[in-house]
């Protein structure tokens, strides 16, 4: 089954859902949290608004049904840089985007039609940015700038959308940084706000680059290489080695890896080690000793967990673990 919202529908739905269940995440004007009713899916939207005029919305949800948003013509006030760590979703008819993407969106919108998947977790980041405060940001350098967007920002926007790009390392790095950011107060603040900029100017490096999306796999190796990523899942402290999950899924190690790369770019053993720092700081969370969260994930030692934690999110364990409390 697939639901359909029009122009802003889903996010009023979302806001009255909060406005009678939880309406405390609504009191700051400057990070308001939209969780998602039961009977659509789980999870949440949260914008953060930050001083420089820089707005986030941080998207960490789940669907149980297929949604389709339609927007007719209109004119924002923004620049919107998407970046997409999961999921597959569709822009209009067109074909439908692979893991990790990133795309923009100009400050007019033609018709259009975003078409999500259910039972697929969705994350992403998306920056809002003013048009002057972009031109700005790019002014010494506007002639450099792939003529897509130099057209976009001298406000012709017969094409409104940048075509999308494959999530880079260095991007998915700072995602995951955003995601997961431990600070509270000002810290955070500045901390968003340096991420943020350091996502435009990676996005600029590589459509400047001209990194392309990546095909589609044929639908039985795409379900494999998902079948494979669940065991992954299901098996962090103790995974199969590449030539046995290969074997589970019914693909030869060397397609089970290209196949994975495309779908995720990252490894097989790249997604294992994402993976298990997201569970990590759930469990930090719940104020786990590092200890347990080290052999809980599938780590030898907490020394080796404590290096593997703190070159993905630039914080040791205690200090994400420190924060975490600190913002209870």
């Amino acid at each position: 089954m697939t639901i359909t919202f029009q122009d802003g529908e889903l996010r009023q739905l979302l806001r009255e859902h909060v406005q009678h269940t939880q309406p405390e995440l609504l009191a700051n004007e400057k990070d308001q949290t939209l969780t998602y009713p039961d009977w659509l899916g789980t999870g949440y939207k949260r914008d953060v608004g930050l001083p420089s005029g820089i707005d986030l919305t941080l998207h960490r949800y789940r669907l149980h049904q297929n949604l389709v948003q339609t927007c007719s013509p209109q004119q924002s006030s923004c620049f919107e840089f998407v970046f997409s760590l999961t999921t597959h979703s569709q822009y209009n008819e067109g074909p439908v985007f692979c893991d990790r993407h990133a795309h923009l969106l100009g400050p007019e919108w033609q018709d259009s039609r975003w078409r999500e998947f259910a039972d697929q977790d969705y994350l992403a980041v998306d920056i809002h940015l003013d048009p002057s405060l972009l031109a700005a940001l790019t002014e010494s350098h506007s002639d450099k700038l792939p003529k897509t967007l130099q057209t976009m920002l001298a406000g012709e926007h017969k094409f409104p959308f940048v075509d999308p790009i494959s999530i880079t390392p260095e991007m998915q790095t700072a995602l995951w940084q955003i995601l997961q950011c431990p600070y509270q107060g000002i810290t955070q603040t500045l901390y968003l706000e340096a991420k943020s900029l350091e996502l435009i100017a990676l996005f600029l490096d590589a459509i400047d680059d001209g990194v392309t999306a990546k095909p589609i796999l044929h639908q039985g190796d795409l379900e494999r290489i998902h079948q494979a990523r669940q065991i992954l899942q299901s098996n962090l402290q103790t995974p199969p080695c590449l030539v046995d999950l290969a074997r589970q899924v019914g693909l030869n190690d060397r397609k089970l890896k290209e196949g994975f790369r495309q779908v995720f770019n990252t490894t097989v053993f790249g997604y294992l080690t994402q993976q298990r720092m997201e569970k990590a700081c759930q469990l930090l969370g719940q104020q786990r000793s590092v200890a347990a969260v080290a052999a809980i994930v599938g780590y030898a030692s907490p020394t080796a967990f404590s290096g593997a934690f703190r070159r993905k999110f630039g914080v040791t364990p205690k200090a994400y673990q420190l924060a975490s409390c600190r913002g209870a």
